[in-house]
């Protein structure tokens, strides 16, 4: 006689590894994603239009979005056939501007660039006059720039001052430089509006600032400057450096990758 062998049921989630999976819901649900990354950049299309855009069968496309319309993540205007993201896709987005905190987003991008350039990458950001550092990845040379976290600099004698003073509207900007005469603190500083806005001119131009011993006598830096999602100044990256070690002929290279790691922070930041 053949002897019964019981069952034993687990609790918990089935295993992943065991059995068919047929992968029907996780395939709709990356879909579905598709189609809202396909509808965030576009200022709404219609069933076949989002369809072709998404390569997807116009029927499943249909019966995703009919489920997506339901929470709120997409809506259809009734009078142009046209669907668009909708407001519920806007709360659940909001939520990230609440927890989003700049060092903590930053802190791998400024490792990464302060290994690949071997000098002291800072994170700032602007408090009144100063410019606060706030997050900061040290050069292991044996002569390296240093700024304690939490030190302030003036915004007119900086680089990441100047590049974020470079990047706001002409009222902001004037607001934040108050009086025309400016604090010296080498023979470099500008101490005039007018000598600083021809410099900040410049920057804009270039997209990266040069602090060319304008607060420190044997220091220099670049950096550029992290908007958000109107594309306002939230701080600034830079690269100091001793002058020895960063001469002219250094400074376009260093420049163009503070610029770039800058782009990149603003886009992990603001996702623009």
């Amino acid at each position: 006689m053949t002897q019964a062998v019981p069952i034993v049921r687990r609790r918990g989630r089935p295993s992943s590894t065991g059995g068919a999976e047929p992968g029907g819901e996780v395939q709709s649900l990356d879909r579905a994603i598709a189609l809202l990354e396909v509808l965030a950049r576009s200022d709404g299309l219609s069933l076949s239009e989002l369809a072709r855009s998404a390569e997807l069968p116009t029927s499943t496309v249909h019966r995703l979005l009919t489920t997506l319309e339901r929470r709120g993540l997409v809506g259809h205007d009734a009078a142009t056939g046209s669907w668009m993201v909708g407001v519920g896709l806007f709360r659940v987005g909001s939520a990230y501007l609440r927890i989003r905190k700049l060092p903590e987003i930053a802190r791998a991008l400024l490792r990464e660039l302060s290994h690949g350039v071997n000098e002291t990458v800072n994170l700032s950001l602007i408090d009144g006059p100063h410019l606060i550092c706030v997050a900061q990845v040290e050069s292991h040379a044996a002569v390296r720039a240093f700024f304690r976290i939490g030190g302030d600099l003036p915004i007119h004698a900086s680089g990441g001052g100047k590049a974020i003073l470079a990047t706001m509207n002409p009222e902001a900007r004037r607001a934040w430089l108050g009086d025309d005469q400016l604090q010296r603190f080498t023979e470099h500083t500008h101490v005039s509006r007018r000598a600083l806005q021809a410099d900040l001119a410049e920057i804009a131009a270039r997209g990266y600032s040069i602090d060319d011993e304008e607060h420190t006598p044997g220091m220099r830096c670049v950096a550029a400057a992290v908007l958000d999602e109107w594309r306002e100044p939230v701080g600034a990256i830079s690269i100091s450096a001793p002058t020895v070690r960063m001469p002219p002929e250094r400074i376009a290279d260093l420049g163009a990758q503070v610029r770039e790691a800058a782009a990149r922070l603003t886009l992990r930041y603001s996702g623009r």
